[in-house]
């Protein structure tokens, strides 16, 4: 069974500790038995709780800052994107965090350390762990880099943000396609989107409807991202 070798960790995850400890324990699973008998190891699992929490409300400000036209549903569906054990278990693969947990022979031997539910486990737990020792603003850089950089927006439905954005504000909206190129089999539409009468952006598409929904996008991104 491997010791813990917190250079290689803190190298291999680009992260520092006051407390050392407190890695450790984010990548102890409940399974280790290390320890005294006096003093066991602690598991990962309370550190995972926190970790829990953290991400969940560091994405929740991200999602509700980045899209504030969008609905709590939305927004919600969004978010789970983020944070289900699928895409955690994906970036704490990427962060090569199985190599590193600490676990029985046991759980090792039957897949533990490819095991989604402790790598994205862990990945919560070292979430907490940079919460409780250096604070919000370090856990937010460290899930703003390896969590919320991914792009979800492909989910997003900016037309219909759009629609309820002129309801909302009372503007007319339209578009128009500008100019279509290429062969029948592989066209390429360019859609201008107008807003009370005026051209606000351009998107194109290999359909009509998806140009339109890039000048949707262009505008919202351009125009809309930081307006309540």
């Amino acid at each position: 069974m491997p010791s813990f070798n917190y250079k290689a960790v803190t190298r291999n995850l680009k992260v520092s500790f006051r407390r050392k400890t407190l890695l450790k324990r984010a990548l102890t699973h409940s399974s280790f038995q290390g320890g005294t008998a006096k003093r066991p190891a602690k598991s990962n699992e309370t550190l995972e709780f926190i970790g829990d929490a953290v991400l969940e409300l560091i994405t929740r400000e991200h999602l509700h800052k980045k899209f504030p036209e969008l609905t709590e549903g939305k927004l919600n569906e969004i978010k789970i994107k983020y944070t289900n054990t699928d895409s955690l278990h994906r970036i704490g693969k990427d962060l090569k965090i199985g190599e590193f947990l600490l676990m029985d022979k046991g759980e090792e031997l039957t897949g533990g350390r490819e095991r989604p539910s402790n790598i994205a486990g862990a990945l919560e737990a070292l979430i907490g762990a940079i919460y409780l020792d250096s604070g919000l603003s370090r856990a937010r850089a460290f899930v703003q880099k390896h969590v919320l950089k991914k792009d979800f927006s492909g989910l997003l439905d900016y037309k219909s943000m759009l629609n309820r954005w002129a309801m909302k504000n009372q503007c007319s909206i339209g578009y128009r396609v500008a100019k279509s190129q290429g062969p029948p089999h592989r066209k390429v539409f360019h859609v201008d989107l107008y807003v009370d009468k005026r051209r606000v952006s351009r998107g194109a598409g290999d359909s009509k409807k998806k140009a339109q929904q890039a000048a949707a996008r262009k505008f919202f991104e351009e125009h809309l991202k930081h307006k309540k």
